[in-house]
């Protein structure tokens, strides 16, 4: 059963990246923009696949940044299958070897002398200048004199330099390049009044920035129900190997989610086919402090003991008790939480999930299900269900 609904969008979209990208950045590199500010940035290059910000200040070779280009484009969805290169320098065997094929072959970015590209040296930001602009729309025909010094020009009047500090010649980092990438989704692009962000379904908020729940709003799928022994990789239809991973909320790795997968027993999964983005959830590994507060969201696996209706319509369910599966679920659950059966109550909120335990709908007491839930206090408000 593959069931989805509002508030479970909000839910994963808010709480997974509150917890994965609130981590207080240095002083240095947090100088010129305000913390929540930053997060933003962060999170909507994450959602839209083009770079997840693993070190703030390291910085990013020509091969990186290509790969980050075409993440930013709409060949993305479209990767060659061979990975022939066109320069001496980059072997078929390169992991970058197809970004940098499209990368030069769109203009984006340029080779050097004897068929070069130097895939390993580091993006200047005189270079990612040119490849923004071009990726606007921008040619050689609308700058005039020095080259160079003029798309800088163009590309300050753009606003596409907002938090990003550099001469010609340095090299950026991820930062610089989290701020680039940013700017150029909300800039308009040549002769239009859509945003560059349009190919990646990004919209403005009335303040002129990118609000990252829109981006999940009608992106995001799920909940999937991945079972011990059944491969998170092939539950979603895309390609894994340069997928963004989180872990219940925190970056990580594949291999981490199927070991936490192994020793639960399941997961639970969401993914963003465009931002080649997977949500993982298990009950395992979680840090206590998550499942305290008010946002706090907690997988619980049980049995439907009793479903409860509106004293005055008897149509539309309002709440459930579950048989809770302790030792495969989040929580302490000795709390007021849980009657003297070792039930549940949890409650029903979406009309989604009303409809799912009514009698129209496909749960009924006695089934097994895993719960996604809120939790605040003692209080579980369900999410989203899942058939087990």
């Amino acid at each position: 059963m593959n069931r989805r609904c509002t508030a479970c969008r909000y839910l994963g979209g808010s709480l997974a990246f509150i917890t994965a990208f609130t981590q207080a950045a240095p002083i240095t590199v947090m100088a010129n923009t305000s913390s929540a500010n930053f997060d933003m940035r962060k999170q909507v290059v994450s959602l839209t696949g083009i770079l997840n910000v693993t070190d703030y200040t390291e910085q990013v070779t020509r091969g990186e940044f290509a790969r980050m280009l075409v993440h930013a484009s709409s060949y993305r969805e479209n990767l060659p299958v061979s990975n022939v290169s066109v320069f001496a320098d980059v072997p078929s065997t390169d992991p970058n070897a197809v970004y940098i094929r499209i990368a030069a072959s769109q203009g984006w970015m340029s080779g050097f002398l004897g068929g070069l590209f130097k895939p390993g040296e580091y993006i200047t930001y005189r270079d990612a200048v040119k490849a923004a602009l071009t990726m606007l729309g921008y040619t050689d025909e609308d700058f005039t004199g020095d080259l160079a010094s003029s798309r800088i020009s163009k590309f300050n009047y753009l606003e596409l330099n907002e938090e990003v500090s550099r001469q010609p010649e340095e090299v950026l980092n991820q930062t610089d390049c989290m701020n680039i990438f940013y700017n150029l989704l909300k800039t308009k692009k040549k002769d239009s009044n859509e945003i560059y962000g349009a190919v990646l379904d990004c919209e403005l908020n009335s303040d002129g920035e990118i609000n990252p729940i829109t981006i999940l709003d009608d992106e995001r799928k799920g909940p999937i129900l991945v079972r011990k022994g059944f491969s998170v990789a092939q539950s979603v239809p895309f390609d894994t190997d340069n997928a963004n991973v989180f872990l219940n909320g925190v970056a990580s790795t594949l291999a981490n989610v199927k070991s936490s997968q192994q020793e639960a027993g399941f997961a639970v999964i969401y993914y963003n086919v465009k931002s080649k983005t997977i949500w993982a959830y298990t009950t395992r590994g979680w840090d206590e402090d998550d499942l305290e507060g008010n946002n706090a969201y907690a997988l619980l696996k049980g049995e439907v003991k009793n479903i409860y209706y509106k004293s005055t319509d008897v149509m539309t369910p309002t709440s459930i008790r579950l048989e809770i599966d302790e030792d495969n679920s989040d929580g302490d659950f000795d709390d007021a939480s849980v009657d003297e059966n070792g039930y549940l109550t949890i409650n029903l909120d979406s009309s989604e999930l009303q409809y799912l335990f009514s009698i129209y709908g496909s749960i009924e007491v006695g089934d097994e299900v895993v719960m996604v839930c809120n939790k605040s206090g003692s209080t579980y408000t369900a999410v989203d269900a899942i058939e087990y």
